[in-house]
């Protein structure tokens, strides 16, 4: 239904026509607008009262005068516009809902052979209930690649009871981070407490993607940004695949102990991995993202593995980095 009445043709001139006038009635409209019709006077006056933009005469009966149609728009499209808002926002949870359904509708018994091998799911809250509810009926393992450190805050209370959860289940949970995770202290403190209650962390130089595979048949790759969208494969191949991803990274990996920074031997990985991102060419920026540190800090290790090589430029770093063959042993 419409939440105010489409204008016809016509009404608006008669409006105009109006404001010349002292007044007037239906039969005046028809035969100053030569309508054969006499009733097509009366629904033009009918749709200009659901307007507002005239009203009743006090003075005479079925006598009408123009209205100010600032006050129609102030009284007629506010209240629309409320209307229109109420249903925009009704219909994109709904939206959400049924993609959300859907989805789990094609990894149940009943969507069979039918469903997609992959879905773009566009809406944070819907990639975060449908995590929940992955979590909530896992059995067996569970393995999270967590580039570029842990979750907004906001996101962190909802994220840490769904772990603990799982891990009270007797769920099996690997989280792989990147090395930089060892110096943020809230991650550290999170992490303590996961390994406390039966998980396994590994940190490792460089990480390709946020990743969520629940018993090797649902996996999860999260966008980066801010979008907070998410990509969903239930095709069992790529899930393997993503999993042997996962697993080869994981083999090495190191531990990752909350309890000490093990500052010497992770600064000594994060710096190998930069002679090799800077030997291919690559910015700072790109390097500090794969990283997961910021660029100020990604310059001052870079400075560092030149200063090691006697290095006054990267040019000349990169030469002689590829002369002695040393990539290995920075």
């Amino acid at each position: 239904m419409p939440l105010f009445p489409e204008p016809v043709a016509g009404i608006f001139e008669v409006y105009e026509w109006s404001l010349g006038r002292e007044g007037f009635a239906a039969d005046d409209v028809a035969h100053e607008f030569g309508f054969e019709n006499p009733g097509r006077g009366e629904e033009i006056i009918t749709e200009l009262l659901e307007l507002r933009l005239i009203q009743a005469s006090r003075q005479r009966d079925a006598w009408f005068v123009p209205a100010d149609p600032s006050i129609a728009s102030s009284q007629l499209l506010t209240r629309s516009e409320r209307e229109l808002l109420g249903w925009k926002m009704a219909t994109g949870q709904l939206r959400n809902e049924l993609a959300r359904l859907s989805l789990l509708f094609r990894s149940s018994k009943f969507g069979g052979r039918n469903a997609n091998s992959f879905d773009v799911v566009k809406e944070p809250e819907t990639v975060r209930l449908l995590l929940s509810e992955a979590a909530a009926n896992s059995s067996h393992e569970v393995v999270c690649m967590q580039p570029r450190g842990g979750w907004p805050v906001d996101e962190s209370a909802e994220v840490q009871d769904r772990d603990f959860r799982l891990l009270g289940r007797g769920v099996r949970m690997r989280v792989l981070y990147q090395h930089a995770a060892r110096f943020d202290i809230p991650i550290r403190e999170y992490a303590g407490k996961l390994v406390d209650a039966g998980a396994e962390i590994r940190t490792a130089g460089a990480l390709f993607g946020k990743i969520y595979i629940f018993d090797r048949t649902a996996a999860y790759i999260l966008a980066n940004g801010e979008d907070g969208g998410a990509v969903v494969v239930q095709e069992r191949s790529l899930i393997e695949f993503l999993y042997s991803c996962f697993d080869h990274v994981w083999a090495t990996a190191k531990d990752f102990d909350s309890r000490r920074a093990e500052t010497e031997v992770i600064s000594s990985d994060m710096k190998k991995e930069i002679v090799r991102m800077l030997i291919s060419g690559a910015k700072d920026e790109a390097i500090a993202r794969r990283l997961g540190v910021s660029v100020r800090t990604c310059r001052k290790h870079i400075g560092q593995v030149m200063q090691m090589f006697g290095a006054t430029s990267r040019f000349q770093f990169g030469y002689l980095v590829k002369e002695a063959n040393l990539v290995e042993d920075v």
